[in-house]
C-alpha cells in the first residue's frame, strides 16, 4: 500500500525531513528506474520544470522526454504545476510529487522516538535501550533524598544533575505520566528496586547506590566513607573529581538493568552526568550490549570557570 513518510538522517542535528512515497511493491516505480526516468527527477529536484526545457537540457527529442514524463506522472512520481500557451500550443509545467521514493519491508524497524531524537547518539541509546518501550519510559530515576537518611545521616545534594539526563533521555521517549523520579528512600519504602533504574549520586548520599555498590564491576572502597573508587586490579581513584558510569544487571530482578552515575563528590557526580550525556559516543566505546560496563571518569575545567565542563576517560 502506497503513503508517503517522513525520511530523516540521525546525523543531521537541523532536524529536516523529506517527504516521501513508499510502497512495498517496487512495481510502481518502475518508470523512474530506468536511466531517462531517472535523469528527469534528478532535473526537477533543482526545481519545478518544462519538458522541452528538459529536453533541450539532455538533448532529447521533446516527445521522448514528455513520454517518459507522462509514465513518472502515472507512477505519482510527478506532478503538473501549471499550463501555459505557448505559439499556440501548451506548455505544462512538471514538478516532484515529493522528496523521493522508496521500497519498504515489512519489518520492526527501530524504535527512534519523538522527531527531537534526531541528533541523539545511536550508543547513548543502546545502552540506555532498557528503558525505552513503546516510546514511553520504562524505569525510574533514582535520587538521594535531600533530608538527612541512611545509616551516615547524610542528605543528597546531587539529584538536581539528574535535569541533564531527563534532557538526554526525552530524546527517547514521551513525557512520562508517572512521575519518573523517585527518592532513594521512596523507591525502597515502594518496595520499586525490581525495576530498570538509573541511579544519581554515589553511596555516600544514595542509599540504592549503596546497596547496588558491592555488586558494581568498578565500586566505591568502603574504607573511609567511600572515599575511593576501586577497578578491578584494585587500582584507587581518590580524587574528588573522580566518578564512574556503570551498568550491571539488577540484582533484585536479573531481567532488569541498573545504571548507576555517580562521583565521589557532588562535582564528579555531575562530571559523570556530563559525560554520559555529551560525549556519550567516546564514554561508552567500550560498552557491549549484555555484558556490565563501568567506566571511571575524572572532571576537568576547560574553560576556566572553576566549574566542571568535561571529563577525561581514565
Amino acid at each position: 500500500m502506497r503513503k508517503e513518510k517522513l525520511l530523516v538522517d540521525p546525523r543531521r542535528r537541523d532536524g529536516a525531513a523529506k517527504r516521501v512515497i513508499v510502497d512495498s511493491d517496487p512495481s510502481g516505480f518502475y518508470p523512474a528506474a530506468g536511466g531517462l526516468g531517472h535523469k528527469i527527477l534528478r532535473l526537477l529536484a533543482d526545481g519545478p520544470d518544462y519538458s522541452s526545457r528538459i529536453a533541450r537540457e539532455l538533448k532529447l527529442y521533446h516527445q521522448t522526454v514528455y513520454y517518459h514524463m507522462k509514465r513518472l506522472e502515472g507512477a505519482g512520481l510527478v506532478r503538473r504545476v501549471s499550463q501555459k500557451t505557448v505559439r499556440g500550443g501548451r506548455a505544462q509545467l512538471f514538478a516532484l510529487a515529493a522528496d523521493g521514493y522508496a521500497v519498504e519491508f515489512d519489518v520492526k524497524g527501530v524504535e527512534y522516538g519523538p522527531p527531537t531524537s534526531l541528533s541523539r547518539s545511536e550508543r547513548f541509546g543502546r545502552f540506555l535501550a532498557e528503558f525505552v518501550a513503546g516510546g514511553q519510559l520504562d524505569g525510574w530515576i533514582v535520587v538521594g533524598s535531600p533530608e538527612a537518611h541512611g545509616p551516615n545521616r547524610t542528605q543528597g545534594r546531587d539529584g538536581h544533575y539528574a535535569i541533564q539526563l531527563g534532557f538526554a533521555m526525552g530524546q527517547f521517549v514521551r513525557v512520562p505520566k508517572p512521575f519518573p523520579v523517585k527518592l532513594d528512600v521512596d523507591l525502597k519504602a515502594e518496595k520499586l528496586q525490581s525495576s530498570n533504574l538509573l541511579v544519581v549520586g554515589g553511596p555516600r548520599t544514595n542509599v540504592v547506590s549503596a546497596e547496588l555498590n558491592p555488586h558494581m564491576p568498578v565500586r566505591f572502597s568502603e574504607e573511609a566513607f567511600f572515599g575511593a573508587i576501586v577497578d578491578p586490579s584494585g587500582r584507587k581513584y581518590l580524587s574528588e573529581f573522580d566518578s564512574v558510569v556503570t551498568k550491571i544487571r539488577n540484582p533484585w530482578d536479573p531481567s532488569k538493568v541498573c545504571v548507576v552515575v555517580a562521583g565521589l563528590s557532588g562535582a564528579a557526580t555531575k562530571a559523570a552526568v556530563i559525560g554520559l550525556t555529551n560525549m556519550p559516543d567516546d564514554v561508552l566505546s567500550g560498552y557491549s550490549e549484555g555484558s556490565d560496563f563501568a567506566v571511571v571518569l575524572h572532571g576537568v575545567d576547560l574553560d576556566g570557570d572553576g566549574k566542571v565542563d568535561s571529563v577525561d576517560i581514565l
